[in-house]
């Protein structure tokens, strides 16, 4: 991982759509490099995958984080229980007063408020759950990561 690297990924932060072309051209660099060096950022797990982002609003949805406090070391056996529920897109393991942290997608608050209710305070060892209604979500630092990469990177030198 170098400074290109860096610069290439902030590219497909922006658009993971800008093809080949566009960023050699942007970089300076033969479109053969950017295709080997993505190639190995992918191998090396450095790229997870590409995604887009959506607005839940425009899809009838509304999105919700709840916090979850779990009791004992039963973690792993609440996160497969968690999996049975359509609503949650991904679970974060946290340090905390929370040990888990789900970002679910709900039509309602009702639907919120029994997916809670009825399913996630059902589950073993799950305590103190705290709900939170994503209204608006803005990016402070969208080069946060990669600011942070370099500099660990320079550290290293």
């Amino acid at each position: 991982m170098d400074e290109v690297d860096l610069k290439i990924l902030r590219i497909l932060r922006e658009n993971s759509r800008d093809s080949l072309g566009k960023i050699s051209e942007e970089l300076g660099i033969s479109k053969a490099t950017v295709s080997r060096r993505l190639a190995r950022m992918e191998q090396e797990g450095y790229i997870a995958g590409y995604s887009i982002i959506t607005n839940p609003s425009r899809l009838g949805l509304m999105k919700g984080m709840i916090s979850l406090q779990v009791v004992g070391t039963a973690v792993n056996g609440v996160i497969e229980q968690l999996k049975e529920n359509k609503e949650i897109e991904s679970v974060m393991r946290v340090f905390g007063d929370h040990g888990l942290i789900c970002e679910v997608y709900t039509k309602s608050v009702d639907s919120l408020y029994a997916l809670i209710q009825d399913r996630i305070l059902k589950i073993p060892n799950v305590h103190n759950v705290e709900v939170d209604i994503v209204i608006d979500r803005m990016s402070m630092n969208p080069d946060a990561e990669f600011e942070m990469a370099r500099s660990q990177m320079q550290t290293r030198k």
